[in-house]
C-alpha cells in the first residue's frame, strides 16, 4: 500500500512539473541557433553567472519603447552568454503586459511608465519577447 501510494505521489509531482514546462516559452530555435535579445524581469537560477575580465557580474541591458505600437529599439536580437544577468526596460504608451517567452516572465506596463524585468538568462536558445495584448514583437534573446 505504501509502495502505491509513494507511486502516485511521484506520478502527480512528475505530471505538474511536465505540464508547468509545457506552457508559452518553447525556444525559438534549438540551443546554438542564431539570434537573441535580452529581457527584463527577475529571476532566480542555480547556474554559474558570467562573470566579465573585471570580476563583476555579466549585465546587458536592453531598453525598449512602443509608441502607436511601433517598437524602437537598439537591436531586434540581443545576444548574451549563457548565465549573464539580463536587465530588460520596456516603456509602452498604452496599457500592456511585457512577455519573454521560454523564461515565462512577465511585466504589466502601464501608459509612459517604465517596467523592469532582470533575469539570469541560463537556457541556451532563441527566445522572443512581445507585447501580450498588442501582439508586437519586441525582440529576440540569444542565449549561447
Amino acid at each position: 500500500m505504501r509502495g502505491v501510494l509513494l507511486r502516485a505521489v511521484v506520478t502527480a509531482v512528475t505530471a505538474g512539473a511536465v505540464v508547468a514546462l509545457a506552457g508559452c516559452g518553447e525556444p525559438a530555435e534549438p540551443a546554438g541557433g542564431t539570434g537573441g535579445t535580452g529581457g527584463a524581469g527577475t529571476a532566480s537560477s542555480t547556474s554559474a553567472r558570467s562573470i566579465s575580465p573585471s570580476g563583476k557580474p555579466d549585465v546587458t541591458t536592453v531598453t525598449a519603447t512602443v509608441t502607436h505600437g511601433k517598437v524602437k529599439i537598439a537591436q531586434s536580437r540581443v545576444k548574451v552568454r549563457r548565465g549573464a544577468t539580463v536587465r530588460i526596460t520596456v516603456t509602452a504608451d498604452a496599457a500592456d503586459e511585457f512577455h519573454l517567452h521560454g523564461y515565462d516572465r512577465t511585466v504589466t506596463l502601464a501608459p509612459g511608465r517604465p517596467g523592469t524585468l532582470e533575469l539570469v538568462a541560463d537556457k541556451p536558445g532563441v527566445f522572443e519577447a512581445e507585447l501580450h495584448h498588442s501582439g508586437a514583437r519586441v525582440f529576440e534573446l540569444q542565449v549561447s
